[in-house]
């Protein structure tokens, strides 16, 4: 028999520290909305933002308005 809830024991990072931690987006200015729109995004679509950046680089220290804008 497998083990139940082995998938439940692994804690779910939301999604904005994760576009956060991989250099996607600055959150200081985000609204309220804002955030439960990036909360909203799907596994597939934050993975592949993050490979996004991976590919463009990470974007100058202190130039946010370089990285991608999601909400447009």
């Amino acid at each position: 028999m497998a083990a139940k809830g082995k998938s439940s024991s692994k804690k779910k990072v939301p999604n904005l520290e994760r576009l956060e931690s991989a250099g996607v987006l600055t959150s200081k200015k985000f609204t309220d909305g804002d955030k439960k729109t990036v909360e909203k995004l799907s596994v597939t679509e934050v993975a592949l933002l993050i490979k996004m950046r991976k590919k463009r680089g990470a974007a100058p220290a202190g130039k946010h308005h370089l990285r991608p804008n999601i909400f447009v």
